[in-house]
């Protein structure tokens, strides 16, 4: 940022008033562009996890006053079509233990042996005393009388000589590291206080290595799932490798995920999880650039990020239009709620059209607050716009794909699945830190997708890791 020294008063007299005029200017000019910093460094300092996409974790241990909920928010809560938890009694229990009363009553007689009839049933869950089962293989050797060939028993997949570990045992570690996310030495000491045997770190990252291999299948069998799909939802976001920083992405339909690691972030990225190229369906994601590069699907912007948008300009900016804005994409998506409970399959085309005709009204009087700062002379290369006219441009420009949700009720409103399935990984990397090789991050995100896709479609995954084990 230029500076301009300051002249003395002499300076100031043997000036003409043309100079004079022309160091007023200029320093208006630069007084203008100290505003603008100004500007920038403020916002920056204001932008929370409710105004923006940064995370909960940056707003620090000072959130600030709970803000009052306003017309169109979720209730707190459970929410309609919430499943309960509310455990019922089973009719075939593994033990049932009868209670008949003892001692005698207050007169004297005796209970033992009175007629009783059936009182309160009462049942309570108990899992089983954690017990290691060792299992010893013994092989025959047979001869073959007539040629003296020698044959021996076959030992099954995974057991190799001495002393090794079962499927299940190695199924459970796994699972412990990679499903929920427990330290690879914690998970050791938890099976040896729970068992009474400890595995080596190195033994179970070379189980979580071996898993990958055997899931790799299934894996590549979630990627042709997800190309076939008519909405997928994606999202990126950073993760350690080797100490430098490469880059997760994952892709998830309602049943099937994927996850990918990859040195760089965009399209070279997604190429080499071999999804966008051939997707010809939609794509809901975010309004990240490199997404846009692919032509053969439609795109839908998730209206969550909109909405943190939004809310931060009309805390910055003060104005109407962000409060209109953000209530209109919330009333959007309560009218598809709605219709879709009615059983209806689409909106009144006359709803729409006055909705979106709102919607247009409410970002030209945006614009016409928070106007395009034209180039000034001279200037070369894109102008920067304050960020409530960045947001204004995207939500003219990309219309269609901002309200999709409204017209295709297969689009959802928002990129919540995808963004969910990012951040159990970041507690992983909190645990870790970080990957130390390249395949190590790659068996994970092999494990974490086969996980996470079990979990869609109501499958334990510890059974899958198991038979895995198997070889089955």
């Amino acid at each position: 940022m230029p500076e301009l020294s300051r002249p003395t008063q002499a300076e100031l007299d043997r000036m003409s008033h043309a100079e004079k005029d022309a160091l007023i200017a200029a320093l208006f000019d630069l007084l203008g562009q100290h505003e603008r910093r100004l500007s920038e460094l403020e916002s920056q300092v204001k932008k929370t996890s409710r105004n923006s996409s940064q995370p909960p974790s940056s707003d620090g241990l000072k959130k600030g006053p709970a803000m009052p909920r306003r017309p169109g928010e979720k209730p707190l809560g459970g929410q309609p079509g919430h499943q309960g938890a509310t455990r019922i009694l089973v009719d075939t229990p593994d033990e049932v233990r009868e209670l008949r009363p003892v001692g005698a009553c207050g007169c004297g007689t005796g209970l033992a042996g009175l007629p009783a009839s059936p009182g309160e049933r009462r049942q309570q869950i108990e899992i089983p005393e954690p017990k290691p089962v060792i299992t010893e293989f013994r092989q025959w050797v047979v001869t073959c009388p007539g040629c003296g060939q020698i044959h021996r028993g076959a030992f099954p997949a995974g057991v190799t000589p001495n002393v090794s570990f079962g499927p299940r045992l190695k199924a459970y570690a796994v699972g412990l590291v990679n499903g929920h996310f427990v330290a690879l030495d914690r998970a050791c000491d938890l099976i040896a206080d729970q068992y009474g045997v400890r595995p080596s770190d190195g033994a179970v990252q070379n189980w979580i290595l071996d898993a990958g291999q055997r899931l790799a299948d299934d894996h590549a069998a979630g990627r042709e799932a997800i190309r076939a799909a008519a909405v997928a939802n994606f999202d990126e976001s950073g993760m350690r490798v080797g100490g430098r920083l490469n880059w997760l992405h994952v892709a998830a339909t309602a049943t099937v995920v994927h996850y990918t690691v990859h040195p760089q972030r965009g399209a070279e990225a997604m190429d080499a999880a071999g999804i966008l190229p051939h997707f010809t369906g939609t794509a809901v994601h975010d309004h990240w650039r490199p997404y846009g590069t692919y032509t053969d699907c439609s795109h839908a912007f998730c209206n969550a990020h909109h909405l943190r948008e939004l809310r931060y300009c009309e805390e910055w900016t003060g104005h109407f239009w962000p409060y209109a804005l953000r209530h209109l994409l919330v009333e959007g998506h309560q009218a598809v709620i709605a219709a879709r409970a009615a059983g209806l399959t689409a909106l009144a085309p006359e709803y729409v059209a006055e909705l979106l005709a709102r919607y247009d009204r409410q970002v030209s009087n945006g614009l016409q607050a928070c106007p395009v700062r034209p180039p000034e002379p001279g200037q070369k290369g894109r102008v920067k716009q304050h960020p409530a006219t960045n947001l204004l441009l995207r939500l003219r420009d990309y219309k269609t794909e901002v309200w999709r949700f409204l017209t295709d009720w297969r689009v959802p409103f928002d990129n919540n699945r995808a963004e969910r399935l990012v951040r159990p990984v970041k507690v992983k990397l909190k645990v870790i830190g970080g990957f130390r090789a390249l395949g190590g991050s790659t068996a994970f995100c092999i494990l974490r997708s086969v996980w996470e896709t079990n979990k869609l479609n109501g499958i334990n995954p510890f059974d899958t890791l198991r038979l895995a084990f198997e070889g089955r």
